[in-house]
């Protein structure tokens, strides 16, 4: 069992502050598997433009979620490595897809390695992309832009099961762990 970073690992506010893939561009879990109690709909909330959450690697397993000013979009991933005796890597699976047919753009990889993890566009929608990590004792993850306030769903899997306990971000002034439903709809506050 994973430990989720709310257990012992504080979240912090803080004031504002070419894609990669390996060639292995596959969805790990088979999307139909329903998270438990999901809703029929993705609920959508807030998140807040430029705060900050912090994230100690190794310590728990989470899924980080940031936007910045302007449209600039952050992902990062950690694991319990550190925390939990012989545990495994976390397996992540993560798609992001934003609102209203626009795009994703300007994708960087965070920390990936190239043996196990991918970033790129999902290949049954060309809209969205997936990051695909195996992540142990670091953080992985990408940053991306969409336009300027632009909502982004976010769906995610942690070693082929639904992550709805592992989602992180900042949404209403307060920070928020574990998503309503997989997949989230996070729109940003006004800029």
């Amino acid at each position: 069992m994973r430990i989720a970073l709310f257990l012992g690992i504080p979240l912090v506010l803080l004031s504002a502050a070419c894609t990669y893939d390996n060639g292995d561009a596959r969805r790990i879990t088979d999307p139909s598997n329903d998270c438990p109690n999901n809703p029929a709909q993705p609920i959508q909330t807030w998140i807040d433009v430029d705060a900050k959450v912090e994230i100690h690697p190794g310590q728990g397993a989470g899924v980080f979620i940031e936007y910045a000013a302007g449209g600039h979009w952050t992902v990062r991933t950690a694991c319990d490595t550190a925390a939990v005796k012989d545990a495994a890597p976390c397996g992540w699976d993560i798609l992001f897809t934003p609102e209203d047919n626009r795009s994703i753009k300007n994708v960087v990889p965070y920390d990936l390695e190239s043996s196990t993890d991918s970033v790129g566009v999902y290949p049954r929608d060309p809209r969205s992309y997936q990051l695909i990590a195996e992540t142990g004792s670091d953080l992985d993850g990408v940053t991306f832009d969409t336009e300027p306030q632009s909502g982004l769903s976010v769906d995610a899997f942690l070693d082929g099961v639904c992550a709805r306990p592992y989602f992180f971000w900042v949404g209403d002034g307060a920070a928020h762990t574990g998503s309503p439903s997989n997949p989230l709809q996070l729109i940003p506050t006004p800029e």
